[in-house]
C-alpha cells in the first residue's frame, strides 16, 4: 500500500514539474514592455521620413503588449512597421485615426 501511494504522489509531483501548474513562464516584465516602446519612440524622434502611418503607441500593463495604431491597419502595413522600426511580439496592431497637429498650421 505504501509503494503504490508513494507511486502515485512520485508521479503527481512528475506531472506536475513537466507540465508546470497552469502558470505562464513567459512573464513579460514592464522593463521589457517599456525597451520595446522606447524602440518605437526613438526611430520617430530620429526624423526617420520612411513611415508615416503611425498614429499612436502606449504600454498596456493589462495585457502585457505594447499597442501601435496604424492608420493603415493592413497586413501589409504592419510588415512595413516591423521591417523598419521593430520587429517584436509584445507589439499588438489597432486601427488608428490621423491625427491632426493644431500646433503646427
Amino acid at each position: 500500500m505504501k509503494k503504490t501511494m508513494l507511486t502515485v504522489v512520485l508521479c503527481g509531483v512528475m506531472i506536475l514539474g513537466l507540465t508546470g501548474c497552469g502558470k505562464s513562464t513567459t512573464e513579460v516584465s514592464e522593463a521589457e514592455l517599456n525597451k520595446v516602446n522606447n524602440q518605437i519612440i526613438e526611430y520617430f524622434s530620429s526624423e526617420n521620413g520612411e513611415y508615416d502611418n503611425l498614429s499612436f503607441n502606449y504600454v498596456d500593463l493589462t495585457n502585457k503588449k505594447v499597442v501601435v495604431g496604424l492608420i493603415d491597419n493592413s497586413k501589409e502595413q504592419q510588415d512595413k512597421f516591423k521591417k523598419l522600426v521593430i520587429n517584436s511580439e509584445l507589439i499588438e496592431f489597432i486601427k488608428g485615426e490621423n491625427l491632426i497637429d493644431y500646433n503646427n498650421q
